[in-house]
């Protein structure tokens, strides 16, 4: 006959996990999550954010430059004017990025708050010796994990490099004709160039960052799935051992059956039904308007 072993399968992780063991793991800091969709989320933002507003802040560079450089011109070029056209420049080109670089952030953080919400974890701010052991960084460096986020790492340079190569090589006819136009047309050509080489890498990563974040959460439930042992443990520990819950009731029957008993003692009558049911009565007429039930069974 063939012999199952009952324990190995109890061991065995394939039931879902329980609100109770999502919790713990939250808790511990383990949630899934993708940084790579982070990063092409705010990729796509500040593509958009430069399709609608490049154009003003490239107008109001160049007209700015071209201030400085006539208001330059006639002044002594020392070394406290260059630095004081560079210190303006400089802040003039971050307060027209700032508003870019702004939407990306945001985008980015809506993007982690859509993947793991609001987290708090002050335990993961204590040093933890083993993230600087020289064993456990082995362990992580040869694990399947770092396999398969080396492959993933490669996969993704590939695919982006192959576009790049593709689009630059559907470029081509464009580039040889950079040499024919003007200086004032060449900006705004490379900078259509570049945002529509921009626009095919960030969609490529869009996508692979989708299924690299769907591949993150079944990592993550496969992590944390739970024997039916476990199962079982965790509601023992939350609603108490049923064994000893059942003591507990057989334990508070039989006081209440004791009392009952006691109280019998004090009853004037008592009405039975010789097969099903009895009940012991007691009445005062002085004390009482009706008879008072002390005991049934």
């Amino acid at each position: 006959m063939l012999s199952l072993d009952l324990q190995r399968f109890a061991g065995e992780k394939t039931e879902q996990a329980t609100p109770q063991r999502r919790r713990e793991v939250r808790e511990e800091g383990r949630f899934p999550r993708s940084p790579d969709l982070n990063a092409s989320v705010a990729l796509v933002a500040i593509l958009v954010a430069l399709r609608m507003f490049g154009p003003t802040i490239w107008n109001k560079w160049q007209g700015m430059m071209a201030f400085d450089l006539t208001h330059a011109s006639t002044q002594p070029l020392t070394q406290t004017a260059l630095h004081g056209l560079f210190t303006q420049q400089m802040w003039l080109i971050v307060t027209l990025l700032a508003p870019i670089l702004l939407v990306a952030l945001t985008a980015a953080f809506l993007t982690a708050f859509a993947q793991v919400g609001v987290v708090f974890l002050p335990q993961q701010i204590v040093p933890d010796l083993n993230r600087i052991s020289p064993i456990e960084g082995f362990k992580r460096m040869f694990s399947l994990r770092s396999a398969v986020d080396a492959l993933k790492s490669l996969l993704k340079l590939t695919l982006i490099g192959a576009v790049v190569y593709q689009s630059i090589r559907t470029m081509v006819p464009k580039l040889q004709d950079l040499s024919t136009v003007g200086i004032q047309a060449l900006p705004p050509l490379v900078g259509q160039l570049v945002f529509q080489i921009g626009i095919e890498v960030a969609v490529v990563m869009l996508i692979l960052s989708i299924f690299d974040y769907a591949y993150q959460r079944y990592e993550f439930e496969k992590s944390i799935r739970m024997s039916r042992q476990e199962i079982k443990d965790e509601s023992k520990k939350q609603e108490g051992d049923p064994l000893i819950k059942s003591k507990i009731r057989q334990r508070g029957r039989a006081l209440a059956m004791r009392r009952m008993m006691e109280d019998v003692k004090r009853a004037d009558v008592v009405i039975t039904n010789p097969t099903h049911y009895a009940i012991a009565l007691r009445y005062d007429n002085e004390v009482m308007n009706a008879p008072v039930l002390l005991a049934k069974g």
